[in-house]
């Protein structure tokens, strides 16, 4: 890889983990924060950076790494009987740096749009917690009907036609 390209991607990753922890940090996150996360992805990157001369494995080391960290850190608040955060920023910490890693395995517009969506998601909390109280029970009831005929059933017909003269085919009747 140029080393053009390395500068690249570091810089992206040093970026987009500023980004994320920007919002954690306004989120008054007290595991990870602004620093935090762009180290993260940042670590994520140079594993994957690594991955391509020493193998994989490295990039499953350093994930198995800041998931132990989160769990120290966790650890550590739990003696404080603090209450129970939940497990956002965690959750968000492993896809920053797997975001990291795939910058240089991967493409790296996904890895940017999937940085970019997580960062939205954090940020929309009040929001989409706003949207589910008012979502009725019918309303929801309606959503995984739909599910259920778009997610479940449809892609497990048959795109073949049957019958007589060939013009049954059960997905094609699903979707009308």
């Amino acid at each position: 890889m140029p080393t053009l390209e390395i500068f690249t991607n570091l810089g992206i990753s040093l970026g987009l983990g500023l980004l994320v922890g920007l919002q954690r940090e306004r989120a008054a996150s007290q595991l990870a924060g602004f620093r935090t996360f762009a180290l993260i992805t940042l670590l994520g990157t140079i594993a994957g950076l690594l991955a391509q001369t020493l193998g994989v494995w490295i990039v499953v080391a350093g994930l198995l790494g800041v998931a132990v960290s989160f769990a120290a850190g966790n650890l550590a608040f739990a003696k404080k009987d603090e209450p129970n955060p939940g497990i956002t920023t965690e959750i968000a910490a492993l896809i920053m740096f797997c975001v990291g890693a795939y910058l240089v395995l991967g493409q790296r517009s996904v890895a940017v749009a999937i940085a970019g969506a997580t960062a939205v998601l954090l940020w929309a909390k009040p929001i989409l917690h706003g949207l589910v109280k008012k979502i009725g029970d019918d309303e929801i009831k309606a959503m995984m009907q739909l599910t259920l005929i778009a997610l479940v059933i449809l892609p497990i017909l048959p795109d073949k036609a049957y019958g007589p003269f060939q013009v049954l085919n059960p997905r094609q009747i699903w979707w009308m």
